[in-house]
């Protein structure tokens, strides 16, 4: 930057050194030229006595040499004081000359003007070159510095930004306080740093979430073929057994020949095995992607009431304490027949599992349904499978104590199509199931 600094005064100083004595040159040959038509004029009105002294003045003043000759070309005046320095410093001259006329004479005068000062003022810049050299450096070298500051470190900083763009680093920001094109470029930089930020972010996001989802149907294929194994493995013994007394009665084996007997026998198998695939057919549906769930705006304290008064007789039948803490007019928008589902599955399973003499107690208040059935507990890694497919608590796994091994896992479904958070737990001597009706929250047990 120095050096172009540098190169334009030097061009520049070149140029005052060729234009100004040529154009100083130039107005003196016009004032000059005035001049001498001023003598011409002041001559032929009053003759060369009387205009002696405006001839002096006018070679004075134009530092020239004048001479007037007659009309026979005979010197009769002259005024010579630029003579010498013209012998000396051999510098340019400019000469005119005219005629005029007086008292019927004709006359010749001529004025050759040396231009002395012009010569001077070039040999001035002349050695002025050292001084105006130190100054043309010295300019340069400021005017370098002011130019880095004001124009260079600026920009560098902007392409300091522009790089950490290109490594995604957007946390750095630049200066927008000039109000010039370096200003609005820093502007136009930090806005593009924002929208591309935003970009990335919103990339990210939506990574995380195909990766999430990704991860989640990963996780629903394994459950369908962790549940479809399961299946496989409930109807085979059903099959085995009922193929089996099948044979025994056609080849009339044994106790088989009492063909009546097994008949109801093979049929309370089949009617197992119908009812166990109903249920399955239940959670396939539910668990389709496509399942149309009719959800309407229940009373969902009359279905609890319901549900409490149709097993309210097996409970009493076990010699069972029930009890009911429902408030009234609580509504809620799901699934009715699903739902019911759910409530007929978890009061049934209180009571089916609570020994003879205890108590089974169903609350709704503020939002939480609790079902609690005392003189049962469940040890802490069943209670993490106890929403498994086909996983019964009954050791014997025996399906007329332990059920289908179905009931949770459809009550799991439903609930989480619905979007009701729920927790089945452990209290101090009876096992507590919890729903709570508010959608997409985690369930938090503040007992």
């Amino acid at each position: 930057m120095m050096g172009i600094l540098l190169t334009c005064c030097i061009i520049i100083y070149g140029l005052i050194m060729n234009f100004l004595p040529r154009n100083y040159q130039t107005e003196l040959e016009g004032q000059f030229a005035i001049g001498f038509e001023k003598l011409v004029q002041s001559l032929g009105s009053n003759g060369i006595e009387d205009s002696t002294k405006l001839l002096y003045e006018f070679s004075m003043k134009n530092n020239a040499i004048v001479t007037i000759k007659n009309s026979e070309g005979v010197e009769i005046f002259a005024v010579k004081i630029g003579d010498r320095e013209e012998k000396k410093d051999n510098v340019k001259t400019f000469s005119l000359s005219a005629e005029f006329e007086y008292m019927q004479e004709r006359f010749m005068i001529s004025a050759t003007a040396t231009f002395l000062t012009v010569m001077q003022t070039y040999n001035i810049l002349l050695k002025l070159i050292p001084v105006i050299m130190t100054i043309m450096i010295l300019i340069a070298g400021l005017g370098a510095y002011i130019f880095s500051i004001y124009f260079s470190k600026p920009l560098i900083k902007i392409c300091s930004v522009a790089k950490r763009m290109t490594k995604l680093d957007m946390t750095w920001k630049c200066d927008t306080s000039r109000e010039d094109e370096i200003g609005i470029l820093a502007i136009s930089l930090n806005e593009m740093s924002e929208k591309l930020n935003d970009a990335l972010k919103n990339l990210k996001e939506a990574n995380e979430q195909l990766q999430l989802e990704i991860k989640n149907e990963r996780k629903l294929e394994q459950q369908r073929g962790d549940f479809f194994m399961s299946v496989s493995h409930e109807l085979k013994t059903p099959i085995t057994i009922i193929k089996g007394e099948l044979e025994g009665m056609i080849y009339n084996i044994g106790e088989y020949k009492n063909r009546d007997e097994y008949l109801r026998h093979a049929l309370k198998s089949v009617e197992s095995m119908e009812k166990l695939v109903k249920e399955i057919l239940l959670v396939v549906r539910i668990g389709g992607d496509y399942f149309n769930k009719a959800f309407t705006n229940l009373n969902i304290s009359e279905m609890l009431k319901k549900v409490c008064y149709m097993v309210q007789e097996i409970a009493e039948d076990k010699n069972i304490e029930f009890n009911m803490d429902i408030e009234s007019e609580f509504y809620w928008d799901g699934d009715e027949r699903l739902l019911k589902k759910v409530f007929s599955n978890i009061i049934g399973n209180a009571i089916m599992y609570s020994p003879q003499g205890e108590k089974v107690h169903v609350a709704l208040k503020e939002k939480k349904l609790s079902v609690e059935n005392t003189g049962v507990q469940i040890r802490d890694e069943e209670l993490e499978r106890i929403f498994e497919p086909f996983y019964r608590i009954d050791k014997s796994r025996n399906r007329n104590t332990g059920g289908s091994g179905l009931g949770l896992y459809i009550v799991k479904t439903i609930l989480e199509h619905h979007k009701i958070p729920f927790l089945m737990k452990n209290t101090r001597d009876s096992v507590c199931f919890q729903m709570l009706f508010q959608r997409d929250c985690s369930y938090k047990d503040e007992t």
